[in-house]
């Protein structure tokens, strides 16, 4: 299995996973002009597109895929805070369900919005395993056997506080609802990685994330050989 990032930011975010059987887009928070730019593919090379969220930055080109016939897979909550109930396949944690060779299985998330989700996906053609989160304060799940990891890092606190003029309601809307670097190296540290080969690092602020320092950490808390890289917005 492949995972790909066209853009990962708060100015918008996609994804593109695949195998040798079936391809699929996680998120589409670009326009759909730019999401062709991106990728070099048209709609009809997707089998599917998941949408973890409604934010714009995730879900802006939800009404342009549906139009050009792409399935949509996100929660009913999402669904209902997009007014797309009706146009797209609604999902629910931990109810495995299939596009193509994928097997998905989704999980609750932590952020503010309706009914975030997360998505863990299995290959039936190679047998990897990838596990994608972002926008999330932290997880409660562990994930075996993992051969690919795509998770949010989003802040590093001690930046943060160096933002004085920041508003406080912004300030606290990062802390409680995007996760930290020292909260994902602890995560990452309680995870059984003897498997997993890459770990890409999504959603880094551009004010209060530092990509080497960020990569250094989580290279430092997981085991040797395991290539570590940040997204570019």
């Amino acid at each position: 299995m492949k995972f790909e990032s066209l853009a990962s930011s708060s100015h918008g975010n996609a994804y593109i996973v695949s195998d040798s059987d079936t391809r699929i887009l996680i998120e589409c928070g670009v326009s759909h002009k730019k999401l062709q730019k991106l990728s070099g593919l048209s709609s009809s090379d997707f089998r599917a597109c998941l949408v973890s969220h409604e934010h714009k930055d995730h879900a802006k080109s939800v009404v342009d895929l549906i139009t050009r016939g792409m399935e949509i897979y996100m929660s009913a909550g999402t669904a209902e805070a997009l007014g797309e109930a009706d146009a797209v396949q609604l999902i629910e944690a931990m109810e495995q369900f299939n596009v193509g060779s994928l097997d998905i299985v989704p999980f609750t998330t932590f952020h503010d919005a309706k009914e975030p989700l997360g998505f863990l996906i299995k290959s039936r053609v190679d047998g990897d395993v990838l596990a994608f989160a972002t926008d999330t304060v932290n997880l409660r799940y562990r994930f075996p056997g993992l051969n690919i990891l795509a998770i949010e890092a989003n802040y590093d606190k001690a930046i943060l506080a160096r933002c004085e003029k920041l508003p406080d309601k912004v300030r606290h809307r990062i802390t409680n609802t995007h996760m930290e670097i020292d909260t994902l190296c602890d995560y990452l540290k309680s995870l059984d990685l003897s498997e997993c080969r890459e770990i890409h690092l999504l959603h880094l602020s551009d004010a209060t994330s530092h990509e080497e320092k960020f990569i250094d950490k989580v290279v430092q808390s997981v085991p040797a050989g395991i290539k570590v890289t940040a997204c570019e917005k």
